[in-house]
């Protein structure tokens, strides 16, 4: 008998923890994805969003993370050096409107020294409250 109740118990916890929040239409892990196919992991996530600029060794974004924030959009993204020298990259969003167009002026570049071995986390929040999504452009900074 308590056999059965540790299974019932098991599977109750299950269904419990599947059952979180829907994803909004329009959005993948709590990022929006505009007119985007299905995404269905982090790295597709990564290629809708990531705008690289040549070739950027060692330096990759290995997350992003997305919410709202009243209108307004804050964006986590982490930049990870595998190397062991340090890199430096830089990096701007391009803010869109609900229908792909540009919902502010172009941002600077803001550079980024990603140290070797580490992780770095940037963050930041959309301009206006009409942009519903945006493109993180990254490229090099470091000489060839």
């Amino acid at each position: 008998m308590i056999r059965l109740y540790a299974v019932a118990l098991l599977v109750a916890l299950a269904v419990a923890g599947c059952a979180g929040k829907p994803e909004r239409e329009g959005y993948a892990f709590g990022c929006p994805i505009g007119m985007e196919k299905k995404i269905s992991n982090k790295e597709k996530l990564l290629e809708a969003k990531l705008e690289e600029s040549g070739d950027i060794p060692y330096v990759e974004v290995t997350d992003l993370r997305c919410a709202d924030s009243g209108t307004l959009l804050r964006i986590e993204a982490d930049f990870t050096n595998d190397g062991k020298d340090p890199h430096h990259v830089a990096y701007r969003f391009r803010w869109l409107d609900k229908n792909g167009m540009a919902a502010a002026t172009e941002e600077a570049w803001k550079p980024l020294m990603v140290y070797g071995k580490t992780r770095q986390t940037i963050a930041t929040i959309s301009p206006t409250p009409d942009a519903a999504d945006f493109r993180l452009m990254v490229r090099s900074l470091d000489k060839p």
